[in-house]
């Protein structure tokens, strides 16, 4: 069994997919250092009194967790002149896709130093974040570790985006993906014909979210779950060949047995052993935006030419077990006449409906699409 004393555990997920409540499990290990969502870019500006103000409570996120500080992991690592050593705002989103054997030396002597921090007290790093999908074979060439990869319905996890709007406002996670979907590299014909039009990724984090709220602010729910949903594919088709453990989390919440395999196996990888027996899976979201689930889905992968990536030979078996009950279990709201009129209006406004693409852009985003444009 490896030690945890030269073990570094990565858990990879998507936004709204049960990661903190992962994390808060290793979090209640001994000896551990678990750092949450090192990725984000709120870190770029924190201080020793910002780190601890954000909790559980407050968030309005619904996380479980009360009172105890999201961040106060990083201590260990502030800068004395704001936000945590070697870290920029840039690597939130910025290289999303990284391939395995690319060099991003910035990067990587941040990480270092986080993991530096937790090796001299004697303790075990753990990364928890949303924003690593699309680099776990980046982080697994460079950092080693024993690697988990949290899953969900894709359907219940883009409602829980949704859940959380104030209308007509998108969510900071549905925005990211517009972010994501706008720059992925050769997804350049994918992009046009979900948002309406081409971003030019120009500027900050901040400038990029600023620019796709004011188009997309309006958008359909249609094209917040399509352009979820390619986020959603290309990110799993990156994350799960380098995965030592797949976590199907909805499954995590309503199987005591399956539960108990899991933690064996990340105690047979890591050392460690997290208690998942309290995991209870969230109500279903009881809204029902007006999107046609399998008809989006299929125009979605259509679009990414992914037929053979979902049920050809080499598939990763969980995509199609999670897509097809996904699907087939939520049924969408009536979409009559008056939706379809706003659904209309909304693509007016910077999204547009997906329809079935002409054969060049077919060819056009069969194209690799594994990295960004930035």
């Amino acid at each position: 069994m490896p030690s945890s004393s030269n073990t570094t555990v990565f858990v990879h997920s998507g936004w709204r997919c049960s990661s903190t409540y992962v994390w808060r499990r290793f979090q209640a290990l001994a000896g551990v250092r678990a750092y949450y969502e090192p990725w984000h870019e709120q870190l770029a500006r924190v201080t020793a009194d910002t780190l601890l103000l954000e909790t559980p409570d407050n968030s309005g996120l619904r996380h479980p967790g009360g009172a105890e500080p999201y961040l106060k992991a990083f201590e260990v690592v502030l800068d004395p002149a704001g936000g945590l050593r070697n870290f920029d705002a840039g690597f939130a989103l910025d290289r999303f896709w990284i391939e395995p054997e690319a060099s991003d030396l910035a990067q990587q002597t941040y990480l270092e130093g986080l993991v530096t921090a937790a090796r001299i007290r004697g303790e075990t790093p753990i990364f928890a974040c949303c924003r690593t999908l699309g680099r776990a074979g980046w982080l697994k060439r460079r950092f080693g570790g024993f690697h988990v990869v949290l899953i969900r319905d894709p359907v219940q996890q883009w409602l829980s985006f949704y859940s959380l709007r104030k209308r007509p406002r998108p969510t900071y996670f549905e925005l990211c993906h517009y972010v994501l979907l706008s720059e992925m590299a050769g997804g350049e014909a994918l992009s046009r014909a979900l948002l309406g039009e081409t971003f030019d990724g120009v500027g900050g984090l901040d400038q990029r979210l600023a620019a796709v709220r004011r188009k997309l602010k309006r958008a359909p729910a249609s094209v917040s779950f399509q352009a979820f949903l390619a986020v959603w594919l290309r990110s799993y088709l990156k994350a799960l060949p380098d995965a030592d453990l797949v976590v199907d989390v909805d499954r995590l919440a309503r199987d005591q047995a399956y539960a108990r395999e899991i933690e064996a196996a990340i105690e047979a990888g890591s050392g460690l052993k997290p208690d998942f027996s309290d995991c209870r899976a969230p109500a279903p979201h009881g809204i029902a935006p007006p999107v046609q689930w399998r008809k989006a889905a299929r125009e979605v992968v259509d679009l990414m030419d992914l037929h053979q990536a979902i049920v050809g030979p080499r598939a990763p078996p969980i995509l199609f077990r999670k897509l097809a009950p996904a699907f087939a279990a939520v049924t969408p709201a009536p979409v009559g006449s008056v939706t379809k009129l706003g659904e209309a209006l909304g693509g007016l406004f910077g999204g547009s409906v997906v329809t079935r693409a002409p054969a060049k852009a077919y060819a056009a985003t069969a194209a690799r699409t594994d990295g960004s444009r930035r």
